[in-house]
């Protein structure tokens, strides 16, 4: 049965279309007809309890592992301000808890924002431990673009892993490869200094996308097909 509303080919047993809830008969039963999907459940709610549980506990730990930290860091009035580092690293595990484990966001979105926030530990890193730190400038050269790839790479493992279970991560994939694109794009206006790894990075992500379009054209159209409701 295929729904003349979006499109979609229904292989269950309903009346209603489980894409765009319409009806796909005219049946003057319908309105007593329940939707393919069924309303949330009391174990969706306790799921979502749990989870808000877990980042509160979560968040209270690290507040008091922070402070002590600041007192034993400013008390003995240590030139090095480690309690920032600290702070930052407890922080990023609370938004990788939040945003990315217990998150439903598409996997591209998750691993754009680890790429961030490492990216910002970096940083940190080289603003606190500046004495120890002398090269002002590897962050973008060097570590941006592994991080990247490293990302790439690992979100190109799972899609051929689980590409017939979930065509979505082929989109995710091709999404995630574009950011491979950025440290040569910032060479080019001058934020970079180095531009070797920054290419090396660009050349992979863009070996990576022609995989994906060359060998999972199918899968990447029939996604397509799914999303725009052709």
């Amino acid at each position: 049965m295929r729904c003349k509303f979006c499109n979609v080919e229904v292989d269950c047993k309903t009346h209603i279309c489980p894409l765009c809830h319409e009806k796909l008969t005219t049946d003057e039963n319908d309105e007593k007809l329940l939707p393919a999907f069924p309303p949330k459940t009391a174990k969706t709610e306790r799921k979502k309890h749990t989870h808000f549980t877990l980042t509160n506990v979560y968040l209270a730990a690290s507040t008091i592992i922070f402070l002590v930290c600041i007192a034993v860091n400013f008390g003995l009035h240590q030139p090095t301000k480690w309690c920032w580092m600290v702070g930052a690293i407890l922080l990023y595990g609370f938004l990788t808890m939040r945003n990315t484990v217990l998150s439903s966001s598409s996997a591209w979105i998750k691993a754009f924002w680890q790429i961030v926030m490492i990216s910002l530990i970096m940083w940190l890193a080289q603003v606190v431990f500046d004495d120890i730190m002398t090269d002002t400038y590897w962050l973008l050269d060097l570590a941006l673009p592994i991080i990247i790839m490293l990302s790439v790479l690992t979100l190109g493992i799972i899609s051929c892993a689980l590409v017939r279970r979930n065509k979505a991560l082929l989109y995710d994939t091709l999404f995630l490869s574009l950011i491979g694109f950025l440290p040569i794009i910032f060479y080019a206006v001058g934020l970079v200094q180095k531009v070797l790894a920054s290419a090396i990075c660009a050349g992979f992500c863009a070996a990576v996308i022609a995989c994906v379009v060359i060998f999972a054209r199918k899968e990447i159209v029939d996604e397509m097909e799914r999303r725009l409701h052709w």
